[in-house]
């Protein structure tokens, strides 16, 4: 089995939820072609359908399919080309080993770059397998892969993957949850994962830290300033690019709380006031849970400010059922990898604007690397101070005070906590 290299199993949410239960009907002819390759020496068509039935339990929500997805379809590749098993005959010394690869794949089932699982095929409308996907990506430093964009220099290749300790420890979960769908299901009595002896030894615990995630006061200057000078060039496309920029850094927004959730999509109506003329905004968080999180008068100002750009009243009404983002053509709501891109391109102009004044380096790379996240992570940090601890813990959304406590006000850097929401930080 090991001569077969590993190709992706399972499309997109769309099309996963389009194929046809308990039977491969609708199936990729190249997944199933990849599945007759290992038949008759493993069950490999009975495996993939269990496993399929098991994705589409928890396929409530895209992102929970995404990440459930990647987990078993490692498992399965490594069931079948490393281990030459069924998923049904696993033992807990074959689920220690797994865990183990996890940890240290084979270079050769790494990536050095996020690939499209499937790509356009010769004949109209049929996707193939793209031959440079891999299980495991090893992408190297953000920082380092932008430069080499900026110069035209090629990627160096990593020597080795590194991977986190959540990330092994998700693996751990989600194939645990697949075995106990198995069990329940009466295709077997026990679940080997469960078997383990103390599973933590596999995944380090740490503390959540924001090392290294944090922008400071002069990046984020760049950054906020960026995303104006943007808006005063192009209002029609970038007013909406610093309302982006100012409220995720704002409120705290994971990128869900901004796009949406398939049964939420934020309106207008999001920005609430209450009673006392206090605002709000009110979002779905994790697990699909409620959150108000509340809303600065700086914040109004620029809500203001996009809202004219788009020509609306000054600040919202009760029950105006208005998409919160527009798409350039008018249509309303924005998926989480366009709000990043809109993110990203502001970063990138940042990067040239330090650049063309002579700004070090360091400090350059740094913001090269930085990610949609590090505005969460910024914003706390630099509120963390003047905040009261359950205050902030509430508007994050963090379910246990600790984890605020342990990630914001633990060793807070002093040159990280200027006053005022969002910042127009004086450059040092």
């Amino acid at each position: 089995m090991t001569e077969l290299i590993p190709q992706p199993l399972f499309d997109t949410y769309a099309r996963f939820l389009a194929l046809s239960p308990g039977s491969l009907v609708f199936e990729n002819r190249f997944v199933v072609r990849f599945l007759n390759r290992l038949e008759p020496e493993l069950p490999a068509k009975n495996d993939y359908l269990h496993t399929r039935d098991f994705l589409r339990s928890y396929a409530g929500w895209e992102t929970t399919y995404k990440a459930y997805r990647i987990q078993v379809e490692r498992l399965l590749l490594w069931c079948w080309l490393k281990k030459g098993s069924s998923v049904l005959k696993l033992t807990r010394e074959d689920t220690e080993a797994f865990l183990g690869f996890c940890r240290e794949p084979d270079m050769e089932w790494v990536g050095q770059a996020v690939r499209r699982r499937f790509i356009a095929g010769e004949e109209p409308g049929e996707l193939v397998p793209n031959p440079q996907w891999r299980p495991y990506e090893s992408l190297g430093s953000k920082a380092a892969r932008k430069l080499a964009d900026e110069t035209g220099m090629p990627h160096q290749a990593p020597e080795h993957y590194k991977v986190t300790a959540s990330s092994l420890k998700q693996a751990f979960t989600i194939c645990c949850s697949f075995y106990d769908f198995l069990v329940g299901q009466n295709m077997l009595l026990d679940n080997p994962f469960r078997a383990i002896e103390e599973p933590g030894r596999f995944f380090e615990k740490r503390a959540p830290s924001i090392e290294g995630k944090v922008l400071n006061p002069l990046q984020w200057a760049f950054v906020i300033e960026t995303a104006e000078w943007m808006a005063h060039q192009d209002a029609e496309r970038h007013e909406r690019t610093l309302f982006v920029v100012v409220v995720l850094f704002s409120l705290y927004l994971r990128i869900s709380e901004l796009a949406g959730r398939p049964d939420w999509h934020p309106t207008m109506q999001a920005f609430q006031q209450d009673g006392d003329g206090a605002w709000w905004y009110v979002t779905v968080g994790k697990g699909g849970k409620e959150r108000r999180i509340s809303v600065g008068s700086e914040l109004l100002g620029y809500l203001k400010r996009y809202r004219m750009s788009r020509n609306l009243t000054p600040l919202p009404q009760p029950g105006e059922n208005v998409p919160l983002l527009l798409k350039l053509d008018g249509r309303g709501g924005l998926t989480d990898r366009q709000i990043r891109n809109i993110v990203q391109k502001c970063f990138d102009s940042a990067v040239k604007r330090m650049q063309a004044e002579g700004r070090g380096e360091r400090e350059i790379s740094s913001l090269r690397a930085a990610s949609t996240y590090w505005l969460r992570h910024t914003s706390a940090s630099y509120d963390a101070p003047h905040r009261p601890l359950r205050s902030l813990q509430v508007d994050l959304g963090h379910a246990k005070a600790s984890t605020t406590h342990d990630i914001y006000y633990t060793g807070v850097a002093p040159e990280r906590t200027p006053t005022g929401r969002p910042r127009r930080l004086k450059r040092r």
